[in-house]
């Protein structure tokens, strides 16, 4: 099993590092994710928004892990308690926080909510779902009779599914090299984002703004210039009133999966279906929370229907948290794959967040030699081409006409610039 392990690692290596094609299908290993809709109170242009959510294309960076049966949650259905909060991790919100949340919420059309006890609602749900507990069922293919298998695993890891299967048929699953090397770089990497959407009209809050101007300007003393003052307050509530303002939040958890659990799941779990219906082993870890907000504007030129100008605000905002996510939070960057040299360019451009200048690291997939597990050597540096960003953002239809995107365009890829050593089939990972 351990030479045959080798055998398969080497040619993944060989396949990785040497593909024939500029576009090779991804063979690499990918984060996993599943996406859950946090159903919302009712708002402006509602029906409008869940359609473009609902249409929202998978990212593309991520192996698809989505739930079925767990795609959506209401937060208004779970009460939570001081119980609840303590098992979340979450401190008791003080009245005061609560009443100024309450009070802004009420000032700005919805604009902001008590999400406080957001943490505490997710937990609650991911326990009562044994939402964790599903996303391992599905990792390894559980069917009606609570049988498992390693043919996903086999998949994505890129490890050979018939392999695997006789070393569990012969009683070794633990102990597969393969499994192990799974354990610590594939599974673990399993993510669920909870996200929450608004649609709230610019008006109401632009006309208390010139409400709050107009009490100011009333204070200046001399007629001129408080005139001005007030023609100026006029002005900015006409170009700030028009069209909506889309909001996204989201929260974002990471699959728990270490040795330990690694080690019950296939001692205690794997062949007995009841023990783990039981258990309550398997848990979410929370990573952070983003959010962000894009203004949605119309105008009489405009050759856009209002449906479609809304639908790609709402792409483009929920795409905006990803891009933030993977920003900000290590664990949650994607690697991408090396497409060409000569110049170096990979699939990955202002969809992801990028503007030109951010700096990425060459990655080469190898084997320690001491424990046959996958690593990531760094081997190099690249920074993104300021002048060959691939505008790949949803579109709904239209294309780029910035003449400084043409090139990269034409490419379908982003250009970067940086080590020789870099070749076809290597990962790049963002670094700060």
């Amino acid at each position: 099993m351990k030479k045959f392990y080798y055998l398969i690692l080497a040619f993944v290596c060989f396949a990785t590092l040497n593909a024939n094609s500029q576009d090779a299908k991804p063979t690499y290993r990918r984060s996993s994710l599943h996406i859950v809709l946090m159903e919302s109170e009712s708002f402006p242009q509602k029906d409008l928004v869940m359609k473009s959510w609902n249409g929202y294309p998978f990212p593309d960076k991520y192996n698809n892990h989505i739930l079925p049966n767990l795609k959506t949650m209401n937060p208004a259905a779970i009460q939570v308690t001081d119980g609840d909060r303590a098992a979340a991790g979450q401190e008791k919100p003080s009245e005061l926080g609560g009443a100024l949340n309450g009070a802004m919420a009420g000032a700005s059309s919805g604009i902001v909510d008590n999400d406080a006890d957001m943490p505490s609602k997710i937990y609650k749900f991911a326990k009562e779902k044994q939402l964790a507990k599903q996303l391992v069922a599905k990792w390894f293919n559980r069917n009606a009779a609570g049988k498992f298998n390693v043919d996903l695993v086999g998949e994505r890891g890129i490890y050979d599914a018939s392999e695997l299967e006789k070393a569990k048929a012969a009683g070794q699953v633990k102990g597969s090299r393969a499994l192990e090397d799974a354990g610590a770089d594939l599974i673990p990497n399993t993510f669920v984002v909870f996200s929450k959407l608004n649609f709230v009209e610019n008006e109401p809050v632009a006309k208390a703004a010139l409400l709050l101007a107009l009490t100011e300007t009333a204070k200046i003393s001399i007629p001129f210039a408080r005139q001005k003052a007030e023609q100026l307050a006029q002005a900015a509530y006409e170009k700030a009133k028009v069209g909506y303002s889309v909001w996204t939040k989201t929260w974002l958890y990471k699959l728990k999966w270490d040795k330990s659990i690694e080690d019950k799941f296939y001692n205690e779990h794997w062949s007995n279906s009841a023990a783990f219906d039981a258990s309550n082993d398997y848990e979410l870890e929370f990573v952070g929370k983003e959010s962000a907000t894009s203004l949605v504007t119309f105008s009489l030129k405009e050759e856009r229907t209002e449906e479609q100008i809304i639908n790609l605000a709402t792409v483009r905002n929920v795409d905006n948290v990803f891009a933030k996510m993977q920003k900000v939070y290590d664990v949650f960057k994607p690697k991408i794959q090396v497409s060409s040299v000569n110049p170096i360019t990979a699939s990955i451009g202002m969809k992801e967040g990028l503007e030109g200048g951010e700096k990425f690291e060459a990655l080469e997939i190898v084997q320690n030699p001491d424990t046959g597990m996958t690593e990531y050597k760094s081997v190099g540096k690249v920074t993104v081409d300021k002048k060959l960003v691939w505008d790949n953002r949803y579109s709904g239809g239209e294309k780029s006409t910035d003449p400084a995107t043409t090139e990269a365009q034409a490419l379908g890829k982003t250009t970067f610039e940086g080590s020789k050593k870099i070749q076809v089939g290597m990962l790049l990972r963002q670094i700060k």
